[in-house]
């Protein structure tokens, strides 16, 4: 009877923390209901669109992001169209994805632990804002939690291992697709067996094997396989050297965004010496597969955080189990600490998204002037220029639709991007002052004497605006 009253106690007080962040999880889901479509999402809806129209990734767009995003964004689009509330609906459908796949991958810690971890990480989503919807390291984690739990399948039920390393395999392979570190989770069934036999080995690289091969066999249908070739070996390493930056700089801009999970990391750090099952293995490894992802990127943006975060709610809610009662409490006040922290400066906090404002604005402008359809040159980074496109549904001129690709670019690119747009002028040229990884302005066009003689001679400039620093100029092209 005194073992089991504290053991009670503790599944009370999981269960009342429980009770808040669901109210939590409430206010924020009916709060993100009004999320815009925006950011990395409406670049990727654009891509999708010029698929629509006949462009293949990669040799017609010019992006340095792994394929697997471009075709669900297609299938969003195709089912969907360009609607905020298309987009929202898939981010909610994949919201429940992951929970679903974080309770039965926690559930055997206790169904309060499990439920507490999923309230966490829904949480972590809901803070991070519009800008997460649909992100791609939010989407490989979805990939990420579903090799994990397979890898636990394979220790825990011998008989269909087989089957469980081969879909181990095939989700590592997806999550590359989406993300390149997502290869590295082929070591989730290796941690959860402690080694692998040659027939274990055999299936893992089956799974990863053939999906790898029918990722590059649509790209290869696109007429994109070549192209995907040349950009990992020539763009993607010049780019990811872009803005990388130190271990303090990126803890620094992130930490904020662990507060939700701080709670349950203290409690994975406590249990940390503690006997492992191998399915606490694999969450282990999930969550040290984070961290790498994180840091490898170098950048430290703030949905970089996405793994991590998910492999602490796993781990801590299983550190949270075996934790004598007092250090429990400790560790759920944390959590409530800095949920109470965080929730109710994001549901008061005002939103605004200039972008959004230039981009209707653009929107119109294009509508206005041009036929749905029509040629147009646009070079944005995220100041609303895609979204604009993708609405008006104006065909993308060049390959080139990011300054990067221009400014990192020889100079026989450059020219061969110029010569382009002479032989065939579109009907406008749309520019944005977003010309990353420049500051912001229109230097990179001002200053470049080829492209800014194109455009006095064969355009003239109709439109300009500036919504709260979001500059934006279109050029029609002028009547012979």
């Amino acid at each position: 009877m005194n073992r089991t009253m504290p053991l009670v106690r503790k599944q009370t007080l999981v269960t009342l923390l429980n009770v808040v962040l669901a109210v939590a999880v409430g206010a924020l889901l009916w709060q993100s209901l009004a999320w815009p479509l925006i950011g990395d999402a409406a670049i990727f809806h654009f891509i999708a669109g010029q698929m629509q129209m006949g462009a293949a990734p990669y040799r017609d767009i010019i992006d340095i992001n792994m394929p697997l995003i471009y075709f669900i964004h297609a299938a969003v689009v195709a089912i969907g169209g360009m609607s905020d509330v298309a987009w929202r609906a898939f981010d909610l459908a994949a919201a429940a994805l992951m929970s679903g796949l974080i309770l039965i991958l926690v559930w055997p810690a206790g169904r309060a632990l499990a439920i507490q971890a999923v309230l966490i990480v829904l949480v972590i989503h809901l803070l991070l804002g519009p800008y997460a919807a649909g992100q791609r390291d939010y989407l490989m984690s979805i990939l990420a939690l579903a090799a994990a739990l397979v890898s636990a399948g394979a220790e825990e039920a011998p008989r269909r291992r087989w089957l469980d390393l081969l879909l181990a395999g095939a989700c590592a392979a997806a999550a590359a697709a989406i993300k390149p570190s997502g290869i590295l989770l082929l070591a989730l069934p290796v941690v959860a067996l402690g080694g692998l036999r040659w027939r274990e080995a055999a299936w893992i690289a089956g799974g990863a094997g053939a999906t790898g091969l029918l990722v590059l066999a649509i790209l290869a249908a696109y007429g994109s396989l070549w192209p995907f070739i040349a950009m990992i070996a020539g763009l993607l390493p010049r780019y990811a050297a872009l803005d990388a930056r130190t271990l303090s700089d990126i803890f620094r801009d992130t930490v904020v965004w662990f507060a939700p999970v701080a709670g349950m990391a203290l409690a994975a750090a406590l249990t940390i010496a503690s006997p492992k099952p191998a399915r606490v293995r694999v969450i282990i490894a999930l969550t040290l597969f984070g961290l790498i992802h994180l840091l490898a990127q170098r950048k430290g943006w703030f949905y970089h955080v996405y793994p991590l975060a998910i492999g602490l709610a796993c781990w801590g809610a299983w550190g949270l189990a075996a934790l004598p009662l007092r250090r429990a409490v400790l560790c759920l006040m944390l959590t409530a600490a800095m949920v109470g922290w965080l929730v109710p400066r994001a549901l008061t906090q005002d939103r605004t998204y200039p972008a959004l404002a230039a981009a209707s604005a653009m929107q119109r402008a294009l509508e206005s002037r041009l036929p749905r359809g029509a040629t147009v040159q646009a070079l944005d980074s995220d100041n609303g220029a895609f979204l604009a496109m993708a609405r008006a549904g104006m065909r993308q001129a060049t390959p080139h639709i990011q300054w990067f690709s221009l400014i990192l670019a020889p100079d026989t690119v450059r020219q061969g991007f110029v010569d382009a747009l002479t032989a065939e002028p579109p009907a406008a040229v749309l520019l944005t002052n977003s010309q990353w990884p420049r500051a912001s302005g229109f230097d990179a066009a001002d200053d470049w004497p080829q492209f800014a003689a194109l455009l006095a001679s064969r355009y003239r400039l109709d439109q300009t605006g500036d919504e709260d620093g979001i500059a934006w100029r279109l050029y029609l092209r002028r009547t012979p």
